[in-house]
């Protein structure tokens, strides 16, 4: 009996000594002139890998964090990833083997990906029981916080980053800009609820909101560049190719619309409601829907080239290669499709949602699924 009851004593002790776990970001001589710095990798959202891959995936490592994930994507810096989850953590783990070099510990939830300016690790957390959020700036160089900054509202939508510093929008249309110290440059109301993620060309912030509107703002001085109807709620998050916004409504429609005047340049109907951001190349544009239909869409004229059956549920975004297209399915798995013809190469099955918009950084793939899993898979021949 009073074996037992030493090894229960051990088993507590175990748990207290996890659950105290430090809270700190430590990282010495780490540099990175190419960081992946946030969430759709530039501030048009470009959900796109240049270099060609294998399709051949093998499992390298697999790390685990304390709570779930939002659809939101990893960062990387060196050979540095990190990933925030909607305990209030941010976690900070070797690309090399998946061990922990860190993370961070508050009260309350981080929704949206962290964004990275040189050593300066920057993320918002929505405050427990209370509409307040907190911005953080992180030194991970001096391994402390540089700046905690208390605002209104919660903040559920990506953050972005531009040349000249960082842009959150507030679920209730609170829109304010930070330099990369963490001075207010401008703040702006939109008097809307907002739960789609804003992109820029560094000139103008676009973004959709509940209303069906796209807003438009200039991102120097935060004045009302335009504001228009254009159908039903946007919950989609907003992508820039060149001089076109392409973003997907609740109603099923993806549209092109010019982005220094607003107006609508074409639609397409996939007859489900769009959740995930569009991958745009330079020909085409990629988008699926609730209903797990996958479409590849002309960009000059909205005519469709090709459709896939996935039969799953598509929330997440996908990440295009020259040659593949993987997209996570809320169904438990991540596909590999043709880039070309949409044809489905290969699907993994996994033991929960899959959740995290893919990266790739160094010939490694990163992906994330249900409870707080975070998987790295090599390419190989």
């Amino acid at each position: 009996m009073g074996l037992l009851k030493s090894k229960f004593i051990c088993f507590l002790f175990l748990i207290f000594l996890s659950g105290c776990a430090r809270s700190v970001i430590k990282l010495s001589n780490y540099e990175d002139e190419n960081p992946y710095s946030q969430y759709g990798m530039t501030s048009q959202r470009k959900f796109y890998y240049q270099y060609p891959i294998s399709k051949n995936l093998t499992e390298k490592w697999e790390s685990g964090i304390n709570g779930g994930f939002s659809n939101s994507s990893v960062v990387m810096y060196d050979s540095a990833v990190f990933i925030n989850d909607l305990s209030g953590r941010i976690y900070c783990f070797s690309i090399i083997n998946g061990k922990t070099l860190g993370q961070l510990k508050y009260k309350g939830s981080i929704f949206t990906t962290p964004i990275l300016h040189n050593s300066i690790l920057i993320f918002v957390i929505s405050n427990d029981n209370v509409n307040t959020s907190t911005l953080v700036f992180y030194d991970f160089n001096l391994g402390q916080e540089v700046s905690s900054i208390e605002i209104y509202g919660r903040f559920t939508v990506e953050m972005l980053k531009v040349d000249d510093g960082i842009i959150l929008i507030s679920e209730t249309g609170h829109v304010q800009k930070y330099d990369f110290s963490a001075k207010l440059i401008w703040d702006a109301e939109t008097k809307s609820f907002v739960h789609s993620s804003p992109a820029s060309d560094n000139k103008y912030l676009v973004f959709g909101n509940d209303d069906g509107e796209i807003v438009c703002i200039d991102s120097f001085d935060g004045t009302l560049v335009y504001r228009k109807k254009i159908g039903a709620s946007f919950f989609c998050g907003t992508v820039i190719s060149g001089n076109e916004i392409f973003i997907g409504n609740d109603n099923g429609k993806l549209y092109s619309i010019d982005l220094r005047s607003g107006n609508i340049n074409w639609s397409f109907q996939t007859s489900g409601k769009i959740m995930m951001e569009a991958v745009v190349d330079t020909f085409n544009v990629v988008i699926g829907n609730l209903k797990g239909e996958l479409f590849q869409i002309r960009k000059s004229d909205g005519e469709q080239m090709w459709k896939t059956e996935t039969n799953g549920l598509l929330n997440s975004t996908p990440l295009l290669t020259p040659e593949y297209l993987i997209l996570p399915d809320a169904n438990k798995k991540l596909h590999l499709i043709s880039a070309d013809k949409g044809e489905m190469l290969d699907s993994i099955l996994f033991d929960g949602r899959v959740k995290l918009s893919p990266v790739i950084k160094n010939n490694i793939l990163f992906i994330g699924y249900e409870n707080g899993n975070l998987k790295a898979y090599e390419f190989t021949r």
